[in-house]
């Protein structure tokens, strides 16, 4: 299969290297930002001036969550054919469709309707088609320009949800909404509309491969392919326990410091730490000399370990180990699943086999925190949840070290199978 030819036809200039990173970098910010990070700071107006209750506003993120997962893969195969631009140009289009009906919302019926756009949206615009585009532009050479634009999108809460707080209390919530999606309209979609490049030869010609390259078959042959090979059901396992780990704490972290007895103040300190360590955490890798990038899994799922441990024994200060080491963990493990596919699976056909991949992930992340709100109400607290996480952490460890042992670099130096 020939890979897509974003700018075949005669066209303005193509983008350098550092334009499409700068590019994604600020679009991935805006799309986060808005799409994903900002939603709790709508919870509370919305439901003082609508009277939607929590769990119904909650259950509509999970809707657009699943829209996400449910789309993952036929995104990725649109990938493989059509230019990327034309996808996420579109994507950040639904993002300000969707996001004025929200302001708009005369209805419950309509809120949760708006979300099949935002949620089209997020599979056409969040991390997985900007990695798609970095591995057709880049190459094999696709590793640092991930980490680069990574580290732009790890600032997106820093900087949306106290910007969303401040326009929500001077101007309301539907205001602020109307802004959001201006954003997406007049920044994001020209920007990705003059993502032009051209494909680099080793994303669609033969190169080295991490394992036998895959029939240049069909799309569907390919997955039938990729689904029968243990190693990708070790890498969604790993990457699905990271994401419900992540969605877990992104639902019920406040409440579970207050029932650790922490007070406000320094349950804000320990939210806000994950985030500046995440980008420690790319940072670091970004300086790293590693040959085979995935073999960072071991030392990332260790800490990732230990740092739930931490939250789960801890208290006071342990509990800020705990952000640091979990944040630095899971900015690394972000990066980690922009690699899994090329660098294990075949480095054919990146954009259909990482939309494969994420199907279930996306599908137990949009599930887990009712997951958790389920395991609360069964243990009466969150102690259960708390070793569930410790648990799922460990098991995202052991099924990596199969993968790595699989293809012959779980040993330092030793080189794929």
């Amino acid at each position: 299969m020939t890979a897509p030819a974003p700018d075949s036809t005669a066209a303005p200039a193509q983008l350098s290297p550092r334009q499409i990173v700068w590019t994604l970098g600020i679009t991935e910010i805006i799309s986060w930002g808005t799409l994903y990070f900002t939603f709790t700071v709508f919870i509370g107006p919305m439901n003082d001036s609508l009277g939607y209750g929590k769990p119904f506003l909650a259950g509509g993120f999970s809707l657009g969550l699943l829209v996400w997962a449910m789309c993952s893969f036929a995104v990725g195969r649109l990938l493989d054919r059509v230019p990327a631009r034309k996808v996420m140009g579109i994507g950040s289009v639904l993002a300000a469709i969707g996001l004025l009906l929200w302001a708009w919302c005369p209805s419950p019926a309509l809120f949760l309707l708006m979300w099949i756009p935002l949620g089209l949206a997020m599979a056409s615009t969040l991390y997985e088609p900007a990695f798609v585009v970095l591995r057709q532009a880049f190459g094999d050479g696709y590793q640092k320009p991930i980490v680069h634009v990574t580290l732009f999108a790890g600032f997106a809460s820093t900087l949306f949800i106290p910007i969303g707080q401040w326009l929500v209390l001077h101007w309301g919530w539907r205001e602020t909404l109307v802004i959001f999606a201006a954003l997406n309209l007049f920044v994001c979609a020209p920007l990705h509309a003059r993502l032009r490049y051209a494909v680099h030869p080793s994303y669609s010609h033969t190169g080295a491969h991490a394992s036998p390259p895959l029939p240049g078959a069909a799309s569907p042959g390919i997955a039938r392919t990729t689904l029968r090979q243990p190693v990708f059901w070790a890498v969604v396992l790993a990457f699905t326990a990271t994401a419900v780990i992540a969605s877990l704490l992104g639902a019920h972290l406040i409440p579970m410091l207050t029932e650790k007895g922490l007070p406000v103040g320094q349950q804000l300190v320990v939210a806000a730490l994950i985030g500046p360590a995440q980008v420690a955490g790319r940072l670091a890798m970004a300086r790293l000399p590693i040959d085979h990038p995935v073999r960072l899994s071991m030392p990332v799922y260790i800490v990732m370990s230990l740092g739930l441990l931490c939250l789960t024994l801890g208290d006071g200060y342990w509990l800020m180990v705990a952000a640091v080491c979990y944040g630095c963990a899971n900015g690394v493990n972000t990066m980690l699943r922009a690699m899994a596919m090329p660098e294990l699976i075949s480095r054919h056909h990146y954009a259909t086999l990482n939309g494969l991949m994420m199907t279930p992930v996306l599908l137990m992340q949009a599930a887990a925190p009712w997951i958790g709100a389920l395991l609360w109400r069964v243990a009466g607290g969150y102690w259960l949840m708390l070793w569930v996480m410790v648990a799922l952490a460990v098991g995202a460890l052991g099924a990596f070290a199969f993968a790595l042992h699989q293809r012959g670099l779980l040993r330092p130096g030793a080189a794929p199978a």
